[in-house]
């Protein structure tokens, strides 16, 4: 995964699907290990609010916040 993820965010966040499929994919393992419950059952439901909660979260993020000038 590229350590400089902010050209990504940005063209995710002005509606590139290709940027965000790849920010999606770069981290779905992370969502993946997260969806497993206590009994290391999948929970898919679990699965899909995280990878909704996550596009959400792209778009939302606000880049100047964190962005040193």
């Amino acid at each position: 995964m590229n350590n400089n993820l902010v050209p990504l965010i940005k063209k995710a966040k002005a509606g590139d699907e290709a940027a965000m499929t790849t920010l999606y994919e770069s981290f779905k393992p992370l969502l993946l290990k997260n969806s497993f419950d206590t009994s290391k059952k999948m929970n898919h439901d679990c699965y899909q609010e995280l990878s909704l909660q996550f596009i959400l979260a792209v778009k939302a993020f606000d880049l100047d916040k964190y962005l040193d000038d």
